[in-house]
């Protein structure tokens, strides 16, 4: 069996985290790196990472994304650009579309219904089509302020509150999070973005309720988030973030969930910044579960660590995806997470052996491949708007010359004995299968042609 074939979209502090660890693995393999900064596309990997290449395959960096995103291109894409359902949407459509599962390192994708339903449910359909499955994770959301007291709750007869904090280091992050978390900027600005809304800060609350409440299976009614400054006192600095003194080196958030009797159930506490260590304050992860007649209490000090967590929970979900059935996932669709350790294949279920070695085609097998026949350009005026911009394509079955997977360009033999070249499809060869829902209108045509046909015969 082949190697699990792996895309990266996004090669800053976590892609490029992704790709350290992945090259440690066994089983899988990076298949290709996406990026936009100039200053990168175009390199290897090996070079940018400063490691070795052994015997891996080459890796460049490319912005080329019509070239990477396309059928059979990958098993999966490791989505590592953005926080936000909406900001993701167009590369997850791509990718989607493609027939390629997604993982998403985009906090709202944790639980995309909690503020996105309509994206959610667009991003479930579009996946079902492709037969794909997509998943967003992380440290937090994804592990920390959901998922582990998800599973600490298992040893409770009852839950009747919750309380969690994070006290965690920004530092191994990017920019995109030192500019989400205010880093560097001053007091003043600080209020005022808040008062703009234009603050991201922690992005992830709404979705960590929704999968408490979710998994719980507790009614939620209302949320109340708070943001404060966390003004630092020295001089600050990490890989990608600085703050003087006197300036904000991150943000102290809340989110406060109550239920249907207007109770308080669930108190998130988020203080982030870059280096706190350089003012004494100790990092830790702590959960506290008041089960009415005792408390469970769990404290990891110092904190998972937000990067290294981060990177690790997406690439140990590789095969978990993969095994995964079609559609938008969230952690409680999933098996328990942990670390893989071991070969990525051995972990793959008959659902996931199928997606990897299914996708790889021999000489000789009866397959259906797809070619252009006229471009949009060239298809005749005044058709309809929703075909209008559509290429019309031709689907033929035959026999592979070659060896190839799904998405390649091959040549096969017909049963009439031609020779034709196209792209390699998953379709079914059955005698009977359907490329989509039926049209009446194809019907009438159909009906006009063989009348017109049999009325006037050809010589």
């Amino acid at each position: 069996m082949r190697a699990v074939e792996v895309i990266i979209w996004g090669f800053g502090a976590m892609g490029s985290g992704m790709a350290g660890m992945l090259l440690a693995k066994k089983g899988v393999e990076i298949k290709a790196v996406l990026d936009i900064n100039p200053t990168i596309v175009g390199k290897s990997i090996f070079e940018l990472l400063g490691a070795k290449r052994g015997d891996h395959p080459d890796v460049v960096v490319t912005d080329q994304v019509s070239n990477i995103i396309r059928p059979g291109g990958a098993d999966i894409v490791l989505l590592a650009t953005d926080s936000f359902v909406e900001a993701t949407m167009p590369r997850l459509r791509m990718c989607l579309e493609a027939g390629l599962s997604v993982i998403s390192t985009a906090e709202e994708m944790a639980y995309p219904a909690a503020q996105s339903p309509q994206l959610a449910e667009e991003i479930d359909r579009l996946a079902r089509a492709g037969r794909a499955s997509v998943l967003g994770t992380g440290i937090n959301p994804g592990f920390v302020l959901d998922s582990l007291i998800l599973a600490l709750s298992a040893t409770c007869p009852d839950v009747k509150s919750i309380y969690a904090s994070r006290v965690n280091d920004l530092a191994p992050f990017g920019r995109a999070v030192m500019h989400e978390q205010g880093v560097g900027i001053s007091k003043d600005e600080f209020h005022a973005r808040v008062r703009q809304d234009s603050l991201a800060g922690h992005v992830g609350f709404p979705e960590s309720v929704g999968l408490l409440a979710e998994g719980l299976g507790k009614q939620i009614d209302r949320l109340e988030q708070t943001k404060q400054p966390i003004v630092t006192s020295v001089y600050r600095k990490s890989a990608y973030g600085e703050a003087k003194e006197g300036h904000v080196a991150g943000i102290r958030q809340q989110v406060k969930a109550f239920d249907e009797n207007g109770e308080l159930f669930i108190h998130l506490d988020h203080p982030q910044q870059i280096c706190p260590h350089l003012e004494g304050v100790a990092t830790a992860d702590t959960i506290e579960i008041d089960t009415g007649d005792y408390t469970v209490r769990m404290q990891i000090s110092p904190e998972i660590p937000g990067g290294t967590g981060t990177i690790a929970m997406v690439v140990n979900s590789i095969p978990l995806v993969l095994n995964a059935r079609d559609g938008l996932l969230t952690m409680l669709d999933l098996p328990l997470p942990r670390a893989v350790i071991g070969d990525f294949r051995a972990l793959l279920n008959d659902r996931g052996i199928a997606r990897v070695d299914g996708a790889r085609k021999k000489a000789g097998d009866y397959v259906v491949i797809e070619f252009t026949v006229l471009t949009s350009e060239e298809r005749a005026p005044g058709l309809p708007d929703e075909t209008a911009d559509v290429d019309l394509l031709a689907r033929v079955k035959g026999h592979l010359a070659e060896d190839g997977r799904v998405g390649d360009i091959v040549t096969v033999r017909t049963l009439s004995g031609r020779l034709l070249q196209g792209r390699l499809t998953a379709e079914s060869t059955a005698a009977t299968h359907t490329y989509g829902p039926p049209v009446e209108a194809l019907f009438a045509l159909r009906e006009d042609v063989k009348s017109r046909l049999a009325n006037n015969p050809a010589d």
